[in-house]
């Protein structure tokens, strides 16, 4: 069984775009050898993480990245077991969100980055979710 965990956190200071390039090659290092597979979305100053792998990785990855300088507000969206990837071929796929995009996302006519930080409201979906939903949609097309 692969556990999977998908969050949202707000950057703690300004990330360039050659600081974030600097991060993925190194998580897409760490990740391929540690069998941790999924996809980072970047919004606004506002990450929206999806990771999948053996839990003795993904339970000290999260401590981790909750402890990380980098993140504030981490918000835990789910966390789970499932017995298939959805990112099995990607250490770690990134997409660069800009605000026209989430328009074409199902339900976020008028998305804002402060919805991912609002509380769980049992008869809606998460937003964050919504985001990571619509990007494995794009893929399997």
């Amino acid at each position: 069984m692969i556990k999977y965990i998908a969050y949202v956190s707000r950057q703690s200071y300004i990330l360039k775009d050659e600081d974030i390039s600097t991060l993925l090659v190194t998580c897409r290092t760490k990740n391929m050898r540690n069998e941790i597979t999924g996809m980072l979305i970047y919004f606004d100053g506002t990450f929206v993480q999806f990771l999948e792998g053996p839990k003795e990785n993904i339970d000290p990855l999260f401590d981790i990245i909750s402890k990380d300088k980098r993140h504030q507000d981490v918000i835990l969206l789910i966390d789970g077991v499932s017995s298939k990837r959805e990112f099995e071929d990607w250490s770690m796929a990134f997409k660069k969100l800009t605000q026209p995009e989430t328009a074409k996302i199902l339900g976020q006519k008028d998305f804002k980055k402060e919805d991912l930080f609002k509380g769980k409201d049992p008869n809606t979906e998460h937003p964050g979710l919504l985001l990571i939903k619509s990007f494995v949609n794009n893929l399997h097309i």
